[in-house]
């Protein structure tokens, strides 16, 4: 096998409606055509008083608070949704620099906000990775070439 098809490639194209997601400031093999702006979901969450009562008594005897666990994952895909239904409006199909901040707002509630950059990106015909990543490939790829398999 040559070095360079294992250096060089194109990405997939992200269209269709699909949006990716990075928390980093970009995506590897991609390049940012357009910046869209500052998107966002929110999302607000109680339990009963019932399981918050059985949380309580929980809380006293130690162990995993399923109820309020399952409150926080049902939380953030809320505003997860949220937040890709208006990147989606904006007809991006890439959100970079993604943070979630998960707060226990009133007792028994679970607030997420999720935010980030909306962006149009679109394959780098060709790419080549570069720092650890390439640095890994160069090195299987020469050990290849000296024991091939």
């Amino acid at each position: 096998m040559r070095q360079e098809e294992w250096l060089v490639g194109t990405r997939p194209a992200i269209d269709g409606g699909r949006i990716i997601m990075s928390g980093a400031e970009g995506f590897d093999g991609y390049e940012i055509m357009e910046y869209k702006g500052m998107v966002w979901g929110i999302s607000m969450r109680a339990k009963d008083m019932g399981q918050d009562c059985a949380m309580g008594i929980k809380h006293m005897t130690g162990g995993e608070l399923q109820s309020y666990t399952a409150l926080g994952d049902e939380s953030r895909q809320k505003a997860l949704d949220r937040m890709l239904e208006m990147a989606g409006r904006q007809e991006a199909n890439g959100i970079i620099n993604v943070e979630f901040e998960l707060t226990g707002g009133v007792q028994g509630a679970a607030q997420v906000v999720v935010h980030g950059t909306a962006v149009v990106i679109k394959p780098i015909v060709n790419y080549v990775p570069t720092g650890a990543a390439g640095n890994i490939l160069v090195e299987i790829s020469e050990a290849l070439q000296k024991r091939p398999l």
